[in-house]
């Protein structure tokens, strides 16, 4: 299993993208929230995780903590193409109240409008 997790910055309809590669684990999680805080501190982001192959559950809560700091600075986190093994562990913790999910990149920037 690598170890690394590669990322992208784009704008896309007035709201930014950020483009996830690789693997969520306890290995890149530190360095995955240091890169979310430093953009949820400033301005709502989604993340497309279409290419993320791993999230462990290390992963997970790395979600719901940068989930809750983005809230916590008036901006929303949207989690876009989640996988349907994130879906189901995130169904499996009872995560789902914690976390915002979009198959779009409107229905994103529909949800960050409407939760912010």
């Amino acid at each position: 299993m690598a170890v690394t997790m590669n990322y992208s910055m784009r704008e896309a309809e007035g709201v930014n993208i950020l483009d996830l590669s690789g693997n969520l684990t306890v290995l890149t999680s530190d360095y995955f929230k240091s890169v979310l805080h430093n953009l949820s501190e400033r301005e709502s982001v989604i993340l497309n995780m279409e290419n993320i192959r791993v999230v462990t559950s290390s992963g997970l809560n790395a979600l719901v903590d940068i989930s809750y700091y983005a809230r916590d600075k008036g901006n929303r986190v949207i989690i876009m193409s989640a996988g349907n093994e994130l879906r189901d562990l995130i169904d499996y913790v009872d995560y789902f109240s914690h976390l915002i999910f979009a198959e779009s990149i409107q229905e994103g920037k529909t949800k960050i409008e409407f939760y912010t």
